[in-house]
């Protein structure tokens, strides 16, 4: 079964520590008074530090332990959070309206259907509403480390064809296996900013921005070139 995702610990949310990316933060501004959505939010440590900067948040997510752990890390902190279990491509009727939908890091990786998801996000935003997406970067996701200054094709990144199979124990799934009875019933996708971008504006989102960043951490064994290619991307859109 995957590993457990905890998050940040309580103390360090206390501490000040945020869990958001700088770039996050510059991207989203100031979030007193906004409605967000959090989807995928696993326990929820980026929308926790949001509600304490004064947002009103919802979270979804579709692992009960991570929505446990979330609930008992927001209470403990005294911020009050809407924590879900549930379906991102089945939002649920009541969730109301927001100004922000986010999804987190190692989220969109479990959306089978671009154009359905989307439609799903288009239906709880609010005219002039924002979608952050953080996520691994498809190239991460598609390659491997096999030594210092090497990296290996682990998967097709234009998902054409089968590769044989090469395991990577750092790209293991996190979260969704507490909820299934072993981890041969997980199934992520790998989608393409190209998709990505292309599926927004099929679905009349106008992007904002769109930043790509390293993470040597995403890389160890890679050595001084770790921090050279890409490990995570920020795409920020505005509905109109």
């Amino acid at each position: 079964m995957a590993s457990y995702r905890r998050g940040m610990p309580v103390e360090d949310h206390r501490a000040g520590a945020n869990p958001l990316l700088p770039e996050e933060v510059m991207l989203l501004g100031d979030v007193r008074g906004m409605m967000v959505l959090h989807l995928a939010c696993a326990v929820c440590d980026e929308g926790i530090a949001m509600a304490r900067g004064g947002a009103v948040v919802t979270g979804l997510d579709a692992a009960p332990t991570h929505i446990q752990t979330g609930r008992e890390k927001a209470a403990a902190l005294g911020v009050d959070v809407d924590l879900r279990v549930g379906n991102m491509m089945a939002l649920p009727d009541d969730l109301g309206m927001f100004d922000l939908v986010y999804i987190s890091s190692g989220g969109l990786c479990w959306v089978p259907d671009l154009d359905d998801w989307l439609e799903g996000v288009r239906n709880v935003l609010k005219p002039g509403g924002r979608l952050l997406i953080t996520e691994h970067h498809p190239l991460w996701e598609s390659l491997g480390v096999a030594g210092e200054r090497t990296l290996v094709v682990l998967n097709d990144y234009f998902g054409q064809r089968d590769l044989p199979i090469v395991r990577d124990a750092t790209k293991a799934a996190i979260g969704v296996a507490q909820t299934e009875e072993s981890e041969d019933a997980l199934h992520s996708f790998v989608w393409g900013i190209g998709a990505v971008v292309t599926a927004l504006l099929r679905h009349g989102f106008r992007i904002t921005a769109l930043q790509e960043l390293p993470d040597p951490t995403m890389y160890r064994g890679l050595g001084d070139a770790a921090d050279c290619v890409p490990a995570v991307y920020l795409l920020l859109a505005h509905m109109d």
